[in-house]
């Protein structure tokens, strides 16, 4: 389990503080409203992204074909948890690091002007998904839903797992600890009320 962090139970059962031992900085994490995002879905996310081979995309595109949103918004959830943990060891906006995020994929390559006008797009759309998820944005996740569903969720997926993937290697080749951190979030939390507020606070 990730080593450079403590956690600290707060009065709020699905709250804890959370300090990087590195950085010795802290922020405070709320696990997602349960009525959006189930911590069990996260988690299951979070353990597919870092287990080698094909199988995991295979699993997690068997899952879209049952609940395309939800998929979608665990993964979108996750990147903008590395991006606080990013924010919380580097002192960079985690804001700043999703702003980046941009689709390099193989569906990219040698792209004409329109079809790159098309991944150009889609990294945005991608964006606004994790930004509802870093904010807690009830708008902007609406905005996100209403896309994919007005697209094909497939793509989408592709996308944001292209997009995961380049982001936790690039993160965790800085030293960064991702892997198990959502498993560990959802141990030391209980889960909360509805609408209980957004999981993600700037760390100090």
């Amino acid at each position: 389990m990730p080593g450079s962090y403590t956690w600290s139970r707060l009065s709020e059962a699905d709250v804890v503080e959370l300090r990087d031992i590195v950085s010795d900085r802290s922020t405070v994490l709320r696990r997602p409203p349960p009525e959006l995002l189930a911590m069990d879905d996260i988690v299951r996310i979070e353990a597919l992204a870092f287990r080698e081979g094909t199988g995991s995309h295979a699993e997690l595109f068997g899952a879209l074909d049952t609940d395309p949103l939800r998929v979608l918004a665990g993964m979108n959830w996750l990147i903008a948890f590395w991006a606080v943990l990013w924010d919380l060891r580097a002192s960079e906006p985690a804001g700043d690091l999703v702003r980046t995020l941009d689709y390099d994929g193989p569906w990219r390559k040698g792209a004409g002007p329109e079809q790159e006008q098309v991944w150009r797009s889609m990294s945005q759309r991608v964006r606004t998904g994790v930004f509802a998820a870093l904010t807690g944005s009830p708008e902007s996740h609406h905005v996100y839903a209403a896309e994919v569903r007005r697209l094909a969720p497939d793509v989408f997926l592709h996308v944001t797992l292209t997009i995961m993937d380049g982001l936790s290697r690039n993160l965790t080749r800085q030293g960064l600890e991702l892997a198990g951190m959502a498993a560990e979030l959802e141990q030391h939390t209980e889960p909360g009320r509805p609408a209980s507020g957004p999981s993600f606070t700037p760390p100090r």
